[in-house]
């Protein structure tokens, strides 16, 4: 299967939500889990190659994806996609026309977003985006950096349109600082609880959706 983390818009912690999910799925699946590196800055890659120096036992490989058209010939994706492995992928914040393939045949894209203006605005070019390349990938959307003291004017309106292009997780991921340490060979207590009601929701709908267990 085909997990991918993608948005327009830099800055809503994809690639932490993304490296927090390999760490927690890789904690409760049996499933051998494959990350790739699909973004520019490459920040998953490097992360995984600094805790090297852990003296703790990795959890999964890392491969950085540096080719334009890396599934040209499709037959690379449609394995990966049948494969009962977990692929998991980090894209960049962008739009770019040689993550076409990947956004199209990937089983679920996972978009974390914000409320800010900028967020919502670009949340929605993406989704219009998914739309025009007609992606089979069921779209998720994650709250993320969620401020639960704050009152999000333009909540009620977002969370009424996105709706209409995907699921919702009725469990954001709140603002934590414990976040902004994370590595990729462990969760630490407080990162897990931070994580743990998105993510098992997550993982639900992935299961209830494939009919399997991850």
């Amino acid at each position: 299967m085909i997990i991918t983390f993608a948005t327009q818009k830099g800055g809503t912690g994809k690639t932490t939500l993304a490296i927090a999910f390999a760490n927690y799925i890789s904690a409760i699946s049996d499933r051998k889990i494959n990350v790739f590196d699909f973004d520019y800055q490459k920040s998953f890659y490097h992360k995984w190659k600094e805790d090297e120096v852990l003296d703790v036992p990795k959890l999964y490989d890392v491969e950085c994806i540096d080719e334009e058209q890396p599934f040209a010939d499709f037959e690379t994706l449609i394995n990966l996609k049948d494969s009962n492995e977990i692929n998991l992928f980090d894209l960049a914040g962008t739009l770019d026309a040689k993550y076409s393939d990947l956004l199209i045949y990937s089983d679920f894209i996972v978009i974390p977003f914000e409320y800010s203006d900028v967020s919502a605005k670009s949340t929605l070019v993406f989704v219009n985006m998914l739309g025009l390349l007609e992606s089979e990938a069921e779209r998720i959307f994650i709250r993320s950096k969620y401020d639960k003291g704050y009152k999000y004017l333009n909540q009620e309106g977002m969370d009424a349109e996105i709706t209409k292009y995907g699921i919702l997780l009725k469990s954001p991921v709140f603002k934590r600082n414990c976040l902004q340490t994370i590595d990729t060979r462990k969760l630490t207590y407080e990162q897990k609880y931070a994580v743990k009601k998105s993510f098992g929701e997550l993982i639900e709908h992935i299961n209830e959706t494939l009919e399997i267990t991850i």
